[in-house]
């Protein structure tokens, strides 16, 4: 007697969410692509991996034939690849499967950046002073009734995008309007066409990543990363290396606290889930929370620095294999994920000088590559850098060492204009 294959479906397997299905299939599951538009994303397109699914169902609108649908397949479980999915995974949880459905209220807000922050306000929760609007007359005001028509710096960003695309850092006045009017109507990087701008407050702290995962409303830390950044002019947030922190640093006791007051106020109840957070003299504020697997390779850095990432813990939990026991993670050994970026926009002159950085003593992965003819253009979001390299030791001192190395090959690249 044969028993047919369990069935998972994952919305918009793309990015981080295209490791779903493969993990989910060395298991013996079939899985189900479900898709909510006629292409993924152009920057995210290469991660559309049709053969890892038996089926692909792209949905037309109609939340109660998709239902339908999949219940014939016998699905046991709608997860989310990119957050483009989330509204759709969490209609179809709520319709199909209650025991996985996040509180469907508050979708947008999980999605929206702006919204998020409207979530935490009302909850008591530290938020980002903001305004979304169409109207620049609309951003005057609140630049007048927020003091911050003084301030040295505002962010325009996308409300809906991902991976740093299109934030900036600009001075109120002339700068900030110039932005304003870029923005508004601009396709942003996930395909959505951003209608309004968001301009925020620009905060000062480090930042951090917590990445959790959350059964029954129970949020699992699966680990914390310290995130280094650079800005270039107006272009801020350029990732510089991303390094895990031990559970037991005294920044987790303020940030773990704060990362789980915002998941309650934004109605997680189950999945994996990727906070960004800013750590301020005053205290830790929310700059945005991905409804999904942490992206950026942490599915791999996370194993190597706690033995179990976000996706092994999805893999487990419809296994029945939790481990309430050990709850939270410990860090086994340092690792750091180092990125490579250009300064500037041109022809690396220089491009032998990247195939070494494999080859040092803490490296285990490089990702770092020249397009032909060298051409490059300049850093700004996490889909335009050279690459990343990942360190790992149980020394931090040679993983700092390395990190090092790493960016003195990056300051000497001969980036030739042309």
């Amino acid at each position: 007697m044969t028993t047919s294959a369990p069935v998972l479906a994952v919305v918009d397997p793309y990015g981080p969410g295209a490791l779903i299905a493969p993990a989910f299939r060395e298991h013996g599951w079939s899985c189900v692509a479900l898709t909510t538009a006629d292409r993924p994303p152009g920057p995210l397109a290469h991660t559309w991996q049709p053969t890892d699914f038996d089926h692909h169902l792209a949905f037309t609108g109609d939340i109660a034939a998709f239902g339908r649908q999949l219940g014939r397949l016998g699905t046991v479980g709608v997860v989310t690849g990119l957050e483009t999915g989330s509204a759709l995974t969490d209609a179809l949880c709520a319709r199909l499967l209650p025991e996985y459905a996040n509180r469907t209220e508050l979708s947008a807000a999980r999605r929206d950046k702006s919204a998020m922050q409207r979530v935490l306000a009302r909850a008591g929760l530290a938020s980002l002073r903001q305004v979304h609007t169409p109207t620049w007359a609309e951003v005057e005001d609140w630049l007048r009734d927020t003091g911050l028509d003084d301030a040295p710096w505002v962010i325009v960003k996308p409300a809906r995008s991902a991976g740093g695309d299109a934030v900036r850092r600009v001075r109120p006045g002339d700068q900030l309007r110039a932005a304003f009017t870029m923005m508004a109507g601009r396709r942003n990087a996930l395909g959505d066409v951003e209608e309004a701008v968001l301009v925020q407050e620009c905060v000062r702290g480090t930042e951090y990543s917590v990445d959790t995962f959350t059964t029954g409303g129970v949020h699992e830390i699966c680990g914390v990363t310290r995130c280094t950044k650079r800005s270039s002019g107006s272009v801020i947030g350029i990732y510089d290396s991303v390094e895990f922190v031990a559970p037991d640093d005294p920044v987790c006791e303020q940030l773990l606290p704060y990362a789980r007051g915002v998941l309650d106020a934004l109605g997680v109840r189950f999945g994996p889930m990727h906070a960004e957070i800013m750590l301020r003299p005053e205290g830790p504020v929310l700059i945005e929370l991905n409804p999904r697997l942490a992206a950026g390779q942490m599915g791999f850095l996370s194993g190597l620095a706690t033995g179990r990432s976000q996706l092994d813990r999805l893999v487990d939990f419809f296994h029945g294999r939790q481990h309430r026991k050990t709850s939270g993670y410990r860090l086994l050994r340092h690792v750091m994920s180092v990125f490579v970026t250009a300064h500037r926009s041109g022809v690396i002159r220089n491009p032998d000088s990247l195939s070494g950085l494999a080859k040092l003593p803490t490296a285990v992965r490089s990702t770092v590559t020249v397009p032909p003819g060298g051409r490059v253009r300049m850093t700004s979001d996490v889909f335009s850098v050279l690459g990343r390299v990942v360190l790992v030791d149980r020394d931090r001192d040679r993983v700092e060492l390395d990190r090092r190395r790493i960016k003195r090959v990056e300051r000497d690249l001969r980036i030739e204009r042309v």
